[in-house]
């Protein structure tokens, strides 16, 4: 069977192309090709009716600006790049619920950073300002860099014995960077499972793992001919599949 996979999307309107932005159109089709029915979650819109409306049993929360640094008590002076609070406070609902309903999720870039905040964690507001002179490794290649999504700048080294390990096929992986902002203090029911070489986090899971809930700080979503992000996009499918009621009926 194929599952309904929501993308939560920056835009306001659920059903236009035009609302489905290059990191979500692909998703979007990544999913597809992978056997995935989908649905684009417009901002905006209440949790309840997000889930139900179209049973979803999975969702992908996608990147985008700035987690509202009020959230977590950070500075907002930090936090400059396309905050929108409306978007924060329906992800971080639906997050939520979704949580509490245990629907497989993954969460991409500030989808991982939205994810730890919604849990009760905090975030460095920037990266760069952080780490002041031992600022080495560029987390934003378009930015400081001008290399495009699809190229690899860095490595991340992965828990060996997490669960994401197993999925990814290697406790070692190269990938592309796009964000200026990273977790702080790791929410309680996550563990930090995957760091870049500065010591930045780029991968969580849950502690307890009782369902499929990983975040990740790079975008497979350009990189959708890499092996490890293929097998994240299929372990993903195979949750959402896995929690479709057996109807009883077999050939």
């Amino acid at each position: 069977m194929r599952p309904t996979i929501g993308i939560t999307s920056p835009a306001c309107h659920s059903s236009a192309e035009e609302q489905r932005g290059a990191e979500v159109q692909r998703h979007f089709r990544l999913l597809e090709s992978l056997g995935a029915d989908v649905v684009v979650i417009a901002k905006g819109k209440p949790a309840a009716q997000a889930l139900e409306s179209h049973s979803l049993k999975g969702i992908l929360f996608s990147g985008g600006g700035d987690v509202d640094a009020s959230l977590y008590g950070g500075s907002e002076e930090l936090s400059w790049d396309r905050v929108d609070a409306e978007r924060d406070a329906g992800e971080v609902a639906l997050l939520r619920r979704a949580y509490a309903q245990q629907i497989p999720m993954l969460c991409v870039c500030r989808g991982m950073q939205l994810a730890n905040v919604a849990l009760g964690g905090k975030l460095i507001e920037d990266i760069q300002s952080e780490l002041g002179g031992q600022y080495r490794l560029s987390h934003h290649q378009l930015r400081e860099l001008e290399r495009p999504p699809r190229e690899r700048v860095h490595e991340v080294s992965v828990d060996p014995d997490s669960a994401l390990a197993g999925i990814l096929g290697s406790n070692r992986i190269w990938t592309n960077s796009l964000h200026h902002q990273a977790i702080r203090t790791v929410a309680p029911a996550l563990r930090a499972v995957g760091h870049a070489e500065d010591g930045v986090i780029e991968a969580v899971e849950l502690l307890d793992r009782q369902f499929f809930f990983f975040g990740v700080q790079w975008h497979p979503e350009f990189l959708p001919a890499d092996e490890s992000s293929v097998r994240l996009y299929t372990a993903f499918l195979e949750a959402a599949r896995a929690s479709i009621p057996d109807s009883g009926m077999h050939e």
